[in-house]
């Protein structure tokens, strides 16, 4: 059975940095094929996202390359997707769909199960509000009555359903503030890994735990916390979460709050930075991270990590440009053990 087929499309806004790389490691994280990519810079078009002409172009490039769906970098209204998919002839989704997917296909726990099914409703939610708008709109009262009632059951049933979730997550969550309670009563200090997806946060824990977390290239592989205590001392525990990403909307974190609850309330948070990225897509990867954070005070401390994958001048730079960008900067790498003594220094310092 041969993979799916997709062709990227992303809008820029003049000067804008391009991020179809970003885009295509999320749909290569689901196996699929990149067969084409379209880009235009120009202002947002309300109808198609893109302009009238490259929407058409962008047909003719689904046409000849035989793709089964687009993937648009560019967030998308219910009712753009609708006419593009209608013009294209094939699905048309945008990044947040794409997440969404990845997240189900990694969920292994049922509180990652309850979480990516609350995140998927939340994200199903406005569309099916557009869609009741548009029957609303329609004329012909016969139809209107029969297809307005049978969204709004939907949208009904989906409420309930939402309602329902955010119950049972409540109930997770409190049992995840017993346990926290329970280790910090006993003495444990903890010690959260956060960063942006892909940053080897899943290979620092295996190497500073005998945590034994899956490892791989692919974006999102923790999606549930994981905590393991430090081999080097057990009275600090580590916990390795769900990873970051930009433009992502509140909703999405909103499903993963009791993920992101092991960041907010650790004792310190170690932030992962990518040292193998250009220097302006490590800004960004940070800027995205702090933003995350900084809402709430915790206590940061930043590793630069995969240092074996450059040069010792590259390094000496991106390390001159995170001082600039942050306070304890250590750097390492997780995968070959370089440094980690002078993390675990830092840990301790700072717990």
């Amino acid at each position: 059975m041969r993979s799916m087929r997709v062709v990227l499309v992303e809008r820029l806004t003049p000067g804008e940095q391009s991020r179809l790389n970003e885009l295509e490691a999320l749909v290569r994280t689901l196996g699929y094929e990149v067969v084409g990519a379209l880009q235009q810079v120009r202002q947002p078009d309300p109808a198609y996202q893109i302009g009238r002409g490259k929407a058409k172009e962008l047909a003719e490039l689904v046409k000849s390359t035989g793709a089964d769906r687009v993937v648009f970098r560019n967030q998308l209204t219910p009712s753009q997707a609708y006419k593009l998919s209608r013009l294209v002839g094939v699905e048309v989704v945008d990044r947040f769909q794409i997440v969404l997917e990845i997240f189900a296909m990694r969920a292994g726990s049922p509180e990652a199960k309850l979480q990516i099914e609350y995140a998927r409703l939340k994200y199903e939610l406005p569309k099916i509000r557009e869609q009741v708008k548009a029957l609303l709109s329609v004329e012909q009262p016969g139809f209107r009555g029969g297809g307005e009632y049978e969204v709004k059951v939907r949208y009904d049933m989906i409420k309930r359903k939402l309602a329902n979730l955010r119950r049972k997550l409540r109930s997770i969550e409190k049992t995840r503030e017993e346990r926290r309670k329970f280790r910090r009563k006993r003495g444990f200090k903890l010690v959260a890994l956060a960063g942006y997806t892909n940053s080897g946060k899943s290979t620092l824990l295996n190497a500073l735990t005998d945590a034994k977390a899956e490892v791989d290239d692919m974006y999102f592989t923790t999606l549930m916390p994981r905590t393991r205590a430090l081999k080097a001392s057990r009275m600090i525990l580590l916990t390795d979460t769900v990873g970051f990403i930009d433009d992502l909307p509140p909703w999405l974190f909103e499903a993963f709050k009791a993920t992101l609850e092991e960041i907010y309330l650790a004792d310190l948070v170690v932030l992962l930075v990518d040292a193998s990225d250009s220097v302006p897509e490590m800004i960004r990867k940070l800027r995205t991270s702090q933003k995350v954070l900084e809402e709430y005070s915790v206590k940061t401390i930043t590793a630069l990590n995969k240092i074996d994958l450059v040069s010792k001048e590259d390094l000496e730079r991106k390390m001159e440009v995170l001082h600039s960008m942050t306070n304890t900067v250590v750097p390492i790498s997780a995968a070959h053990g370089i440094n980690l003594d002078a993390l675990l220094e830092v840990i301790r310092a700072h717990t």
